[in-house]
This record gives structure tokens, sequence and C-alpha cells, in this order.
């Protein structure tokens, strides 16, 4: 029980890496820079990869065979499971993580075609090419093996999960006091104050998430707007000092 347990959770695992990186590449070459910070948790995985791919690798894997039907439903159950995973992180967190109201045939901004066609392609490229890879190299590895390193990386996965949802409760705690404030020089001390102690992590989340929003709460966004704003000021002072230092 535990080794099948612990198998399926580092295969989970391995695709949420996976999926880490194609954002990576896929955001840096949107941007025209190299960008890092992606996703919910502070680790390199993004698991709706890893949840899309155990989806496709158990549930899919009868249609391996079928590419046309296999394309359809990873994208069909793909485009599900981001729609309901944006739906799940409002509702808990009053917050929409990501946004796609500026693309062609969007439903609700939450999901459009380009993903759930690029899920599509990612699933046929998963069942049929990538999974044997994965299965054949953890074949390798005894079952003590699988059980440890199961066990490890499922304490960091959760460690992270811990922690990131403590920050969000504070993201939210600090959201709610700028509500009836203005955006001005009481905001700004409070937020000098946060990057001061290096609150690396909350600045992260943001900025992980550009099109991070609420509908619902005003101090929110006054405080997104001014933490980001004073992060630019902040950077920009430190970078005068230290030019006029080196001349």
């Amino acid at each position: 029980m535990f080794f099948n347990f612990f198998y399926v959770f580092i295969i989970f695992l391995i695709y949420s890496i996976i999926g880490y990186f194609i954002e990576i590449i896929a955001v840096s070459y949107i941007e025209k820079k190299i960008t890092f910070n992606r996703g919910f948790l502070i680790g390199p995985y993004l698991p709706i990869y890893g949840t899309g791919a155990l989806i496709m690798i158990y549930f899919l894997k009868s249609y391996k065979d079928d590419l046309l039907v296999l394309f359809i439903m990873s994208t069909v159950l793909c485009s599900l499971l981001e729609y309901l995973t944006s739906l799940f992180l409002e509702k808990i967190f009053k917050l929409r993580w990501w946004d796609y109201s500026d693309k062609k045939f969007n439903v609700d901004g939450r999901i459009c075609l380009s993903n759930g066609i690029l899920f599509g392609l990612l699933g046929v490229l998963v069942v049929k090419v990538i999974n044997p890879i994965i299965n054949n190299f953890l074949l390798l590895i005894p079952n003590w093996g699988i059980i440890t390193l199961g066990m490890l990386l499922s304490i960091i996965f959760l460690t992270d999960l811990i922690i990131t949802i403590y920050i969000m409760i504070n993201l939210k705690i600090n959201a709610n006091k700028y509500l009836n404030k203005d955006a001005t020089k009481e905001i700004r001390q409070e937020i000098q104050n946060i990057l001061r102690k290096n609150n690396y992590l909350t600045t992260r989340l943001i900025k992980s998430f550009p099109h991070l929003n609420t509908l619902n709460n005003k101090g929110f966004i006054k405080f997104k707007e001014a933490l980001l704003q004073t992060k630019q000021e902040m950077a920009k002072l430190k970078q005068d000092y230290q030019s006029k230092h080196n001349k």
C-alpha cells in the first residue's frame, strides 16, 4: 500500500516539476525575459500539471492507440481541471489567480482554447512517450527506495503547502487592513516595513501571478499595488546608492 501511494506521488511530483519548467520557458519567451517565479507553492513544481498527468496516465491510457480521441479527451479533462482549480482557489481565498479574458475563446477567463490545445498535445506526449520512460526509470529503484524517497518528498511538499497557506492567510489579513485606508503614506510605510523584514515569500507569490486579483476585496488591490510600487522604488534607491559609491 505504501509503495503504491509513494510511487504515484513521485510520478505526480515529477510531472509537477516538468510543468513548472514548461511554464518558465513559455512565460520567459512571451515576456522576452527570464522568469522564475511561477506557481502557487514555493518549490519548483506546479501541482495542476501533476494532477493533469495522473488523469491522463490512469484514465486515458486505454486510448493510447487512438491519438485523436486521446488528444480530445486530454483537452477536455485538463481544461475542466484548470477551470475547477481556478474556481476552487477563488472560493477559498477570494482571489482570482489567473485570467485569460484577453485571449480568444475563453470561458469566464478561467480557461481558453489555446491552453486546451496545449493540454491535448501534452496528453498525447505524456501517454505515448514520456510516461513509459519515467516508468522504466522508476522500476530500476527498489521498493524501499521508492518509499524512502516518497516519504522525504511528501514531507517537503506538505511543509511547502502549509507555509504557502499561512502566507495566504497573512496576505488576506494585510489586505483587509488596507480596505479603509488611502494608498498613500500610511500604507506605504507599512509596506516598507514588510520589505525591510525580507518578506520574500509574500512578494514572490504576488509576482508569480501578475493577474492575481479579487472581485470583492478592494483592500487587496491597494495592498498589491503599493507593495509592488514600493519594492520598485526601494530597488531604485539601492541602485542609485550603489552607483554613487562605485564612482
